[in-house]
């Protein structure tokens, strides 16, 4: 049987890529990521499961899901010229993925799916700092986060549970770990960012109150308080707390083993272990 074996939170910032490469090791966000890449590299995980949004990239208007999972064998990216990152080829396993897929199905969760696809900086951004060589397989799931109407934050928190479920279930002997990546609170380019500037974040406290609730294990807190409206009051990208609430839903309400606060950049990072047949 598989072993879901480690969970990960971390942003998708598109800028990190260049601003690590300008500022060398010293730069905060590359001494976060090397926390939780050492927390990886210590569950020995063969696969990454991701859940993440699109940016108009895999997906568009014309073809916009709830849910996505790409099964292909393999995927390119980035699709969106990310600033300073390199081209990358990443394995996907697929026969995780489909299964994953099937279970879903089954527990009432309709799935795009697609067997041809690139990806952008929500899935290749983490990995450029926790798997640089890119070495492990992923399974790249979508949730829509920008879009409305959006998922609701309880039906994302069942997902989780189901996809936990899902891996658990599969009848291989692989060490899989849950990655969710994107933002607390920000805005890029609306109303609710300062003149002259490009992005910011319009809801700090609402940050720092999920934060805290990461940190004494009250998931339920932040799925009754992650309404839509309530996000939308943290930035137009605030829906990205989706991502994250439905990796919650694979882990109980687990204490992390890190939790980092990047509150300028509405930002958090997090790393949870499963030992002894509990997560840590």
């Amino acid at each position: 049987m598989a072993q879901l074996v480690a969970a990960y939170a971390v942003p998708h910032t598109p800028s990190f890529i260049a601003d690590a490469a300008r500022l060398g090791p010293s730069f905060e966000t590359v001494q976060y990521f090397s926390r939780i890449r050492a927390h990886l590299a210590a569950a020995k995980a063969d696969v990454v499961v991701m859940v993440q949004n699109d940016h108009f990239n895999t997906f568009f208007f014309n073809n916009w899901p709830t849910f996505a999972i790409g099964n292909a064998d393999q995927t390119t990216g980035p699709s969106d010229q990310t600033p300073g990152m390199p081209i990358y080829h990443l394995a996907i396993q697929s026969e995780l993925a489909r299964h994953i897929h099937q279970v879903c199905s089954e527990n009432d969760f309709d799935f795009a799916s697609s067997e041809d696809l690139e990806v952008d900086h929500g899935v290749l951004v983490p990995l450029h700092f926790l798997t640089p060589a890119m070495e492990k397989a992923i399974v790249p799931v979508f949730v829509n986060c920008l879009v409305p109407p959006l998922p609701s934050a309880h039906r994302c928190h069942r997902l989780g549970a189901v996809i936990g479920s899902a891996i658990r279930g599969w009848q291989k002997s692989v060490r899989v770990a849950f990655l969710a990546s994107g933002s607390l609170s920000l805005e890029i380019g609306g109303p609710l960012i300062e003149p002259g500037k490009t992005f910011g974040v319009p809801d700090k406290s609402w940050a720092a109150w999920i934060v805290d609730c990461l940190a004494s294990g009250k998931h339920d807190d932040i799925v009754a308080a992650a309404t839509p409206e309530r996000m939308a009051r943290a930035g137009n990208v605030g829906g990205e707390l989706l991502n994250i609430i439905t990796l919650l839903g694979a882990i109980e309400n687990a204490i992390p083993d890190i939790l980092i606060n990047q509150p300028e950049l509405g930002n958090a990072f997090a790393a949870w272990g499963f030992e002894d047949g509990r997560w840590s």
